[in-house]
């Protein structure tokens, strides 16, 4: 009997050791959370602090939002619904770094003596000139060093084929001198998507050398608002999480969703059958190559898929009769000279680089004969 007795009280001391052991695990693992959690949000207070200061602590936007120019927080004046490009600028809108007019054209308070016939300057981001006031856009210094109107025409986030569309849609309105359409590497391959920065879009496909266009009305309505991927909905708010992933670049999945609509890798062909539609304009087009920060990384973008991507396009674009211009080598020039903590803010262009790039664009035009220094400057 005291065997008995000694064997059915040794298994719940057994038990409750294991508890025990149990417990202690779970505290630990609590206590370690929690001192991630205090720490992760002593470091967002702080960083706070050095980026905003105490308006940092009382205002917290969806800083995701802020960026897409979409949502609460977002930039009002970024985007419009529209059915056959998938999206615009607003007309008339103002806020606190960009303005349109009633055109829905980046406005300038830069001076222009000449009016008519403008300058049109069609384009993505890089065109418009995010990041830097109204007047501190290449579109705008190029204005005041030629005393020609330069209408700025660029759209944030658009792809190749949006520009080629959009440029076709406003030169019988603008009946410009002549144009400028300016891309990016990244404006190429983003002519294959269906879906780019969460937004539906017009889209292309070559079949027996002929381009199909897809999509189009584009899907959508005035005022939908845009769905953002669940990362950004959760943690948005965070400038720390937006921090990390900007120095990941892990932007997609973030940032936005894309959503393939053109096999990968046929953004080149895409945007070299759209040529002749730029040719067909009945006026000069200047096919002009911008790049990013990022494209001045490990010693530029010589040699790599981008750089051969924007060679093959610029070649059908001179192909076709339309005017090339490259800024990769005059541009890395000025990188080298002055570094590009000067020449760029973000990923886009400072206002100093700004300038940069419309000095070069205004010594290229005067070098194609399409201006005269004496009589538009």
């Amino acid at each position: 009997m005291n065997v008995d007795r000694e064997a059915a009280g040794a298994a719940p001391k057994g038990e409750r050791e294991l508890r025990s052991k149990a417990m202690g695990w779970v505290a630990r693992i609590a206590l370690v959370m929690a001192s991630v959690v205090v720490s992760l949000a002593l470091l967002e207070v702080g960083y706070r602090l050095v980026l905003w200061g105490p308006e940092g602590l009382v205002n917290w936007p969806n800083l995701a939002h802020r960026r897409m120019g979409a949502g609460p927080g977002g930039e009002r004046c970024q985007y419009v619904y529209s059915a056959t490009i998938g999206w615009t600028s607003p007309t008339n809108c103002v806020s606190r770094s960009y303005n349109s007019d009633a055109d829905g054209f980046r406005r300038s308070t830069l001076p222009a003596a000449l009016a008519e016939p403008p300058i049109l300057a069609t384009g993505s981001s890089f065109a418009k000139g995010d990041e830097v006031n109204d007047n501190e856009a290449w579109p705008a210094y190029l204005q005041d060093m030629i005393g020609r109107k330069v209408v700025n025409a660029g759209v944030s986030g658009y792809a190749f084929d949006q520009m080629v569309l959009s440029t076709e849609q406003l030169v019988p309105r603008v009946k410009p001198l002549f144009v400028i359409a300016s891309f990016t590497p990244g404006d190429i391959r983003r002519a294959e998507l269906k879906v780019a920065w969460s937004r539906e879009k017009p889209f292309f496909t070559v079949k027996d050398g002929k381009l199909d266009l897809h999509n189009v009305p584009v899907p959508g309505k005035p005022g939908e608002p845009v769905r953002f991927p669940a990362a950004a909905e959760w943690l948005g708010r965070s400038a720390l999480a937006q921090l990390m992933v900007e120095r990941l670049g892990v932007q997609q999945g973030w940032y936005f969703s894309e959503v393939q609509g053109a096999p990968a890798g046929a953004g080149e062909m895409i945007a070299c059958q759209l040529m002749p539609r730029l040719a067909a304009l009945g006026v000069p087009v200047v096919v002009m190559a911008q790049y990013s920060r990022g494209y001045w990384r490990n010693h530029g973008l010589y040699g790599t898929a981008d750089h051969r991507a924007v060679q093959r396009v610029l070649g059908c674009a001179a192909a076709a009769g339309l005017i090339p211009f490259d800024l990769a080598d005059t541009l890395k020039a000025a990188v080298d000279e002055s570094g590009a903590d000067v020449l760029y803010r973000s990923d886009h262009h400072s206002a100093a680089g700004n300038r940069v790039v419309a000095d070069l664009v205004m010594r290229e035009l005067v070098n194609r004969r399409l201006l005269t220094q004496t009589a538009d400057r």
